[in-house]
């Protein structure tokens, strides 16, 4: 298991030098999810009155709107990756780990991407981390069995429902939200506007 502070992350995105423990009070306010279930909230308010949300705004994404919501639950599985037209922040509640790829190796001919290819990095509670928009992500997983909770910084209106959707040609085919294109594995029950993992669907275990 690889260090999102190891060289090797760097293709992936960036950590970021952030005082983040107003958030870390906020998050563990959550209640626990479900087990086995990962839960996704894209705008929470008691985030968003935070100094790090006008940070984030102001500073990290240069006076866009965003939004601060919270991916948090039990997970050990890769299942999906997804990609956006920007960066997105995620800063770890708890101890997590993330499976990441390239989206350059997606194959845009049938719109398939090789499990194989993808890596996962282990993210220290606290630590805020910026995944470029060239980086395949998905849901973290938890460490040990136990639940993860991320923060999640995105532009505003982003994994929202689309209002209209472009014919299901080509990378529009992927186009499941907005500002999100989706594969999934075949395991994972997902289906719709989605692109296809194809090989094995990951585990943590495959890391070890």
């Amino acid at each position: 298991m690889k260090s999102v502070m190891d060289e090797a992350f760097r293709k992936y995105g960036r950590v970021m030098d952030m005082e983040v423990s107003e958030f870390i009070t906020e998050v563990e306010k959550l209640p626990e999810a479900p087990q086995g279930e990962v839960l996704y909230e894209a705008s929470i308010p008691e985030f968003e009155t935070t100094k790090l949300f006008l940070k984030f705004m102001d500073e990290v994404y240069g006076g866009m709107p965003i939004e601060f919501g919270c991916c948090y639950g039990f997970n050990d599985k890769l299942n999906g990756l997804e990609y956006h037209r920007d960066s997105e922040i995620n800063i770890a509640g708890t101890d997590m780990i993330l499976m990441v790829g390239h989206r350059w190796d997606i194959d845009y001919e049938d719109n398939s991407y090789d499990t194989s290819k993808v890596e996962a990095f282990f993210v220290p509670k606290g630590t805020v981390v910026e995944i470029y928009a060239t980086t395949l992500h998905y849901a973290p997983c938890g460490v040990d069995g136990k639940e993860f909770r991320s923060g999640v910084v995105l532009p505003g209106g982003t994994n929202e429902a689309l209002d209209v959707e472009p014919e299901a040609k080509g990378e529009s085919a992927m186009l499941f939200a907005i500002n999100k294109w989706l594969l999934v594995h075949p395991e994972s029950g997902e289906s719709g506007r989605v692109g296809t993992l194809k090989g094995k669907n990951l585990s943590l275990q495959d890391f070890e």
